[in-house]
């Protein structure tokens, strides 16, 4: 074995620490400040992914050729080959790193050529294997970026392998499972393979437990956990060979996000999630997305369907970022096709949601005895909306009392009501948990194939859950400042709760009234007069960004339609759970263009001058929002056999995160779905995101230059 001279020459310069028992005064002051990092392992992580992915050739062998005894001998040699590279690249790559990366890069491209007659005949996983295989060539070869730190310590090489093979096992149970329906689609070759790459991370997993037997980490007790959960849940679902070798998936995922630390105690400031935290437009994008994959995972489990056979990868998907993004559009029938777990997760999807991440997090952070720095604390506080820090956990704490008060109130008075109408007192309690909290959120799922089409006679139904609509819609911070000001406050109301509660009720007072006199004869038609004023009330409610509905939409009326659009697009006050530009940005605009007609040199409201800033901000909202609605529209146009006026209609919902349909969602195809998801996606996130870039950057020191007019209109 070479020697290696760089980490001589450095345990040469730099002697060993002293023992405690030495004195300190013997010791050099520099060798407690920087040791020495020896016996390096930079590969470690690289090493697990390598082993825990050598089972993936068999998988493309039985996928590409027909099963794995219909392989031909060339194919069968090259899957052997594949198979004995990547092992050999994840036992060497740690301690001979140059045989190891061949040895891994000839595994790779191995790989390729066993899935090339496949790839042109399956463009998506032929862009999935592409990433896969790149992503694995630059760990293997970009110099000291392997996929975890590079600077490992001997002790750090069994958490760095821990993490690693967990995140290669976890990648390639997704791929399988969100591939198709794994319980017919998937041959007994493949699910093998997916259980002996779980293995693999679960043994390495197992070995890295016993060495740290006697730790108390909370990391080590969690690990011990998952990997013990993971075998409990083998026990139960033996019989099923999917199912068995899924109960891997949960100690993979656990120990690829919360698995032992394999960065030095000094590198925490240089954590990938450190910079993450930092930008507000980052966070809310990935935790948004996280949390989208994990509800995809759980909703696409056998489990999950009460027909025992998974819904698919892209069903799945469709419907966890409709939940997450408090949409409501669906593409599987939420009472029938979901069991009480598939149902449950639907339910924390939209809590989650709705409220946003940071909120839980911000208030977790408190209760953990967590602290921030200086940039986090600004990147909550504008997730939030408060502008004082020292208050961000209370406004933080304040949002979750609201929450629950209001959907714990809003559940126990629904389930009262259900039970009224004939269902089980333990049936009533969870449909009315369910509709306050999908409600509150204004997600729109509902536990009634028709939504809301059986209590269209039942009007404490539509208006309790109106009132839940409402007051998700206006956001917890305005209901708190109508509290305190109820509690004795004399301070007048800022601008923005104003502007918030007078466009809540000329929407919805001017919206109902339209609803009524325009569906009298349509929609509404056939119901009696006071039952038409109370549909036509909740109609008014949920077009801003719910998605409920109590009659039937495919029958209105073309001015009727419209209203309709109008209403989406604008939908509810920021800080709330609904979505759409907020009414906040819609009143500005409108106040400027009528300030700028009157010939006024500012925009003003309630004896307040709005910054020139503010009506900038809403006017390339509002720019933003259109265009994007313009392109969905037009990839939906191209790609589906839909009429233009449904179309429209789908686009704006899923862009306002509506979830109304005029029948379009149950026409579309797996293109469709994708322009839909991705509408979906950035309505929610898009105009936070927008808004959050636009309020901390600015052009700082810009050269003024000459002004010139420019003919307009």
């Amino acid at each position: 074995m070479p020697l290696d001279l760089d980490v001589f020459r450095a345990d040469a310069l730099c002697p060993r620490e002293p023992s405690p028992r030495e004195s300190p005064a013997l010791s050099d002051p520099q060798q407690h400040a920087t040791p020495a990092p020896t016996n390096r392992r930079p590969y470690a992580a690289t090493s697990g992914a390598l082993l825990a992915a050598s089972p993936i050739p068999f998988a493309i062998v039985s996928w590409a050729h027909g099963g794995l005894t219909n392989a031909p001998l060339a194919a069968a040699l090259v899957g052997g080959f594949a198979v004995l590279a990547l092992l050999l690249a994840g036992l060497r790559i740690s301690g001979h790193p140059r045989s190891g990366r061949l040895a891994g890069a000839l595994g790779l491209a191995a790989l390729v050529g066993l899935a090339a007659p496949r790839l042109p005949h399956a463009p998506g996983l032929t862009l999935l294997l592409a990433v896969a295989v790149l992503f694995g060539l630059g760990s293997l070869w970009q110099l000291g970026s392997p996929l975890f730190s590079p600077a490992l310590r001997r002790r750090n090489a069994g958490s760095g392998m821990v993490r690693g093979s967990a995140t290669a096992a976890l990648a390639f149970w997704v791929v399988v499972a969100l591939g198709g329906d794994p319980t017919t689609t998937t041959t007994a070759a493949t699910t093998a393979a997916v259980g002996a790459s779980a293995l693999v991370a679960m043994a390495l997993g197992a070995t890295w437990l016993v060495r740290r037997r006697h730790s108390r980490n909370p990391r080590t007790r969690l690990l011990t956990g998952s990997l013990l959960g993971s075998l409990a849940l083998a026990a139960v679902t033996w019989h099923d060979p999917w199912s068995l070798v899924s109960s891997g998936a949960v100690y993979t995922l656990l120990a690829a996000v919360f698995g032992p630390r394999t960065e030095p105690a000094d590198a925490s400031t240089s954590r990938w999630w450190t910079a993450l935290f930092e930008h507000p437009e980052r966070m809310l994008v990935t935790t948004f997305a996280t949390m989208a994959l994990v509800g995809t995972i759980v909703l696409a489990l056998p489990q999950s369907s009460t027909s025992g056979v998974g819904i698919g990868g892209l069903d799945a998907a469709f419907t966890a970022v409709s939940a997450v993004c408090v949409t409501g559009l669906i593409v599987r029938d939420t009472p029938v096709e979901f069991t009480m777990l598939g149902q449950t997760t639907l339910l924390l999807l939209m809590q989650l949601g709705g409220l946003g991440i940071m909120t839980f997090s911000t208030a977790a952070l408190r209760m953990l005895g967590g602290r921030m720095s200086m940039r986090q604390e600004s990147a909550i506080a504008r997730l939030i909306g408060t502008q004082d820090r020292s208050r961000l956990v209370s406004s933080a704490q304040d949002v979750l009392k609201v929450t629950f008060v209001t959907e714990g109130i809003g559940a126990l008075a629904l389930a009262a009501l259900f039970v009224a109408h004939g269902d089980s007192f333990g049936a009533a309690l969870w449909r009315g948990a369910f509709t306050a909290i999908s409600a509150f959120c204004n997600a729109g799922f509902a536990l009634q194939s028709d939504s809301l089409m059986p209590f269209q006679h039942s009007p404490l139904v539509l208006h309790t859950i109106a009132l839940l609509i409402v007051i998700g819609g206006l956001s917890p911070a305005v209901v708190l400042t109508f509290a305190r000001r109820g509690e004795g406050g004399r301070r007048a109301l800022p601008v923005q709760v104003r502007i918030c509660t007078l466009a809540a009720l000329v929407l919805l007072v001017g919206g109902g009234a339209f609803y009524l006199l325009a569906e009298w004869d349509h929609s509404l038609a056939g119901l009696s007069i006071a039952d038409k004023l109370h549909n036509a009330w909740f109609q008014s409610a949920t077009l801003r960004t719910a998605g409920f509905n109590s009659v039937d939409l495919a029958v209105v009326h073309p001015a009727t339609y419209v209203m309709m659009l109008a209403l989406m697009f604008v939908g509810a006050s920021p800080g709330g759970t609904a979505g759409g530009v907020k009414t906040t940005t819609v009143a500005v605009l409108a106040l400027s263009v009528w300030h700028t007609i009157r010939g006024a040199p500012r925009t003003t409201a309630f004896g307040r001058t709005l910054p020139d800033r503010t009506v900038q901000r809403a006017a390339v909202i509002v720019s933003i929002a259109v265009a994007s609605g313009g392109v969905a529209l037009i990839a939906l146009l191209l790609t589906q056999q839909i009429p233009l006026p449904e179309a429209a209609f789908e686009v704006v919902s899923a862009l306002a995160t509506v979830g109304l349909s005029q029948g379009a969602t149950a026409q579309l195809d797996e293109v469709g779905k994708l322009v839909i998801l991705a509408c979906m996606f950035a309505g929610r996130i898009g105009p936070l995101s927008i808004m959050m870039f636009m309020s901390q950057r600015t052009a700082a020191g810009a050269a003024t230059l000459p002004t010139e007019n420019i003919d307009v209109g």
